[in-house]
């Protein structure tokens, strides 16, 4: 099992320098700038600039997978815990999986082919909306619209296989793809969490892929 997450704050320790009265002053300056803009545009535009994105601390608990002739897409599975942190907002949250792996390009039952190359995996949001019914099965924890402390996401090769999908799956230079995938075993891939609201990254890490039993 492997945890990650992302702070919203850097620590940035730098020394002291000459210049420290500018920066008091462009700072004191932008402190009255928010001010006026708060006073003339009022609290919703204030509360927008403010809103920082959510924390969390997500485990990989398993991430098993491979590609055919040995393995079929519905055989690959990821187990994300959330550990700790904020609640994260189905609709809101996105997962980007990049790596090495394979994807059918074409349409299922209307020819196509099985292709191997690098590819990218995109969940638009992690609600029910727009995946295959077996994706609502798998994750019975975000039946409420949220993914909380102590629950699980399960993601799988075939989420994507319905019309109109928002999972999205590239490999190599094809976009037109059936929107299931494979993911190379024993090969690294990169796992990416971001909300959507504050178009900011929450958590990343990179994980191997083990080999289907």
């Amino acid at each position: 099992m492997q945890t990650f997450y992302l702070t919203n704050a850097k620590n940035n320790c730098s020394a002291v320098s000459p210049v420290m009265g500018v920066m008091l002053m462009l700072f004191l300056t932008i402190i009255f700038a928010g001010v006026t803009v708060s006073t003339v545009y009022g609290d919703g535009f204030s509360s927008s600039l403010n809103k920082a994105p959510p924390m969390a601390v997500i485990e990989i608990e398993s991430l098993d997978g491979g590609v055919p002739n040995n393995v079929q897409y519905k055989e690959n599975n990821m187990v994300l815990l959330h550990q700790g942190g904020e609640h994260l907002d189905a609709d809101s949250t996105r997962i980007v999986i990049a790596g090495q792996g394979s994807a059918y390009t074409g349409f299922l039952g209307h020819g196509g082919q099985i292709r191997y190359s690098e590819i990218l995996v995109n969940y638009g949001d992690i609600s029910f909306v727009d995946k295959d019914s077996k994706y609502v099965l798998n994750n019975p924890d975000l039946s409420d619209g949220f993914w909380s402390v102590g629950e699980t996401l399960r993601l799988n090769g075939d989420d994507g296989i319905r019309y109109n999908s928002s999972v999205t799956v590239k490999i190599g230079a094809f976009e037109e793809t059936a929107n299931n995938y494979g993911l190379k075993e024993d090969s690294t891939v990169s796992i990416k969490i971001f909300d959507k609201n504050t178009d900011s990254l929450i958590a990343e890490c990179d994980h191997i892929v083990t080999p289907v039993a």
